[in-house]
């Protein structure tokens, strides 16, 4: 009948609905493992600005924000190469100080899931939260 549409409709149920939700980190995770696509220049000049001119690098963000509509990049290069940096560091760290290999893997992988990953994961989502709790309290 006239009264039909062919378009699908977004209610769905069932099992179906959670596989058709976005992934969460999909795009960025997957980016991780092709060198290829990240601009490791821009994150070393960004690396290197953000410790001797930082408002540079406001400012090329500001632009980022204005002509993408997004703040972070979508570019995991400045992660992966922050990891990398952090493995170089607490590896001089256990060579300097004599630990054993198992020791120092287990320091090394300490540094970078549990201080480096989950504690940032844990107080973006702190700050994120009260983000959302604050900007509905003021209006």
């Amino acid at each position: 009948g006239e009264g039909r549409t062919m378009l699908p409709t977004t209610a769905s149920k069932g099992r179906g609905a959670a596989r058709s939700a976005p992934p969460l980190f999909g795009p960025y995770l997957r980016r991780i493992v092709k060198w290829q696509q990240m601009d490791i220049e821009y994150t070393f000049w960004q690396m290197v600005h953000l410790c001797t001119s930082p408002k540079v690098v406001y400012q090329h963000t500001k632009y980022h924000k204005q002509t993408k509509n997004q703040w972070a990049r979508d570019d995991p290069a400045f992660i992966v190469i922050l990891i990398l940096f952090l493995v170089f560091a607490t590896s001089a760290y256990c060579a300097a100080f004599g630990e054993s290999a198992p020791h120092a893997a287990l320091t090394i992988i300490s540094v970078v899931f549990v201080h480096f990953l989950f504690a940032g994961l844990v107080l973006a989502t702190l700050c994120w939260v009260s983000y959302q709790f604050l900007s509905e309290g003021g209006t």
